[in-house]
C-alpha cells in the first residue's frame, strides 16, 4: 500500500516529527514506542480478521479495538525482543551510512553482520546501545522524509525496498553528513539527560 499524494506530506511531517522525538527522547520513550507500534500492528491484523469474518462493520471495529489492545499489551511485554531490535536497526543502519559508497552489495551484507552484532550488544548493554540506535535511527527517519520536502523524494519506496538504501545514501551525498550530525546532537541530548535524572536521583539515596 503506497500513500496517495494528498496525504504523503502529512505522512512525512509525522514521520520527520517522530524522527525527531526518537533521535533526542529515544530511551525514556523506548516502551511506549514499543505499545504504540504494536499497538498499529494489532488494529491492522484485527481489522482484518473482523473483515474476513463477514459479520459487518461491528466485527470490524471490534476486532480492531481488541487487536491494538493486544498488540500494544504484547509489544510492551516483549522488551527484550525489542531491545535487539532496536540494536539490529542501529547496526544495519551504520553499516548502510558508512558502507553506501563502495559496493552497494557489501553494504547490504555487512549492515546485516552489523545488525546482528548490535542487537547482541543492546541486549547486555541495553541504555547505551538503545539511546545510540534510537538517535541514529530517528535521525535517519527524519532526514529521510525531509527528503519529501527538499525534493520530492519518494522516500516510503525505499523503505518498502531497503536494498535500495545504499544507492539512496550514495547518490544523495548530503544525506550522511546531515544524519550523522542530528544523530550526534540527539545522542548528546540523551546521555544529558540521562545524566541529569542520575543526579536527581541521588540525593534521594542519601537521605
Amino acid at each position: 500500500m503506497h500513500p496517495s499524494e494528498e496525504l504523503y506530506p502529512w505522512i512525512s511531517a509525522g514521520a520527520i516529527a517522530w524522527g525527531v522525538l526518537d533521535c533526542f527522547f529515544g530511551y525514556r520513550i523506548f516502551k511506549i514506542t514499543l505499545a504504540v507500534l504494536g499497538g498499529l500492528i494489532g488494529v491492522v491484523f484485527g481489522q482484518a480478521a473482523g473483515a474476513a469474518l463477514g459479520m459487518g462493520p461491528t466485527a470490524e471495529i471490534g476486532g480492531l479495538v481488541l487487536g491494538g489492545l493486544l498488540g500494544a499489551g504484547l509489544a510492551y511485554l516483549l522488551y527484550l525482543a525489542a531491545v535487539f531490535v532496536a540494536g539490529f536497526l542501529f547496526g544495519a543502519t551504520l553499516g548502510i551510512l558508512l558502507l553506501a559508497n563502495f559496493n552497494h552489495m557489501v553494504a547490504l551484507l555487512s549492515s546485516a553482520v552489523l545488525g546482528v552484532v548490535g542487537g547482541f550488544l543492546a541486549v547486555k548493554l541495553q541504555r547505551v546501545l538503545i539511546m545510540l540506535s534510537t538517535a541514529l535511527v530517528g535521525a535517519f527517519r527524519a532526514i529521510l522524509a525531509l527528503s519529501f520536502f527538499t525534493s520530492r523524494m519518494d522516500w516510503v519506496y525505499y523503505l518498502r525496498h531497503p536494498d535500495q538504501m545504499p544507492a539512496l545514501i550514495d547518490n544523495n551525498t548530503w544525506m550522511f553528513p546531515a544524519i550523522l550530525a542530528l544523530a550526534t546532537v540527539g545522542v548528546l541530548a540523551q546521555f544529558g539527560l540521562g545524566g541529569s535524572a542520575a543526579k536527581k536521583k541521588e540525593p534521594a539515596k542519601d537521605e
